[in-house]
């Protein structure tokens, strides 16, 4: 295989339509939980939807901190870096999977 042809399987590796897919599933999904916080923000764990949300930054950051993190609805910051950290991860899985399949078929193809 040729260089350009290599570099080109290289790139094709970090573009996956599943990833994509996932990534903007997970970013509305956000969008989604801010609305519903923002319509029930002063009641009492208005923003549960939310946090339940974002578990995978919220896991992650706890962990790093000892324990010591914090995230509500009100931080906007931190609903923002949850949501791009969230989707790249979806996106990462998404290509993963992709991959995962992409070789199986080749395996069954026999290519």
């Amino acid at each position: 295989m040729s260089f350009a042809g290599e570099a080109a399987r290289r790139r094709r590796v970090w573009i996956s339509i599943l990833g994509a897919a996932l990534a903007l599933f997970y970013a509305a999904a956000f969008v989604v939980g801010y609305v519903i916080y923002l319509g029930n923000a002063g009641q009492w764990l208005a923003d549960l939807t939310l946090l339940l949300i974002a578990l995978p930054f919220t896991w992650l950051m706890s962990a790093l901190t000892d324990g010591a993190f914090s995230m509500s609805g009100d931080e906007t910051l931190k609903v923002v870096i949850a949501a791009l950290f969230c989707a790249a991860l979806a996106y990462i899985v998404g290509a993963a999977i992709e991959w995962i399949l992409r070789s199986l078929w080749r395996a069954v193809r026999g290519g």
